[in-house]
């Protein structure tokens, strides 16, 4: 079982991902779907953008691109 250290932050990620999600949204909605079924890709700059926000790869350079 997760300890609560655990628990929030995945929840602290999940709630980015969220917010994250809503700034990019404005660029259009389909486009967004579109790159979630794996329909259209996701410019690589704008997913690194997503990728930093979202808290998923390190500021300090250590992306492990």
């Amino acid at each position: 079982m997760p300890n609560i250290a655990t628990f929030l932050k995945a929840e602290i990620s999940r709630v980015a991902r969220k917010e994250v999600r809503a700034e990019v949204e404005a660029l259009r909605k389909r486009g967004w779907q579109q790159w979630e079924a794996g329909d259209r890709a996701m410019p690589p700059g704008l997913f690194e953008l997503f990728m930093l926000k979202a808290g998923q790869w390190p500021l300090d350079g250590n992306a492990g691109l």
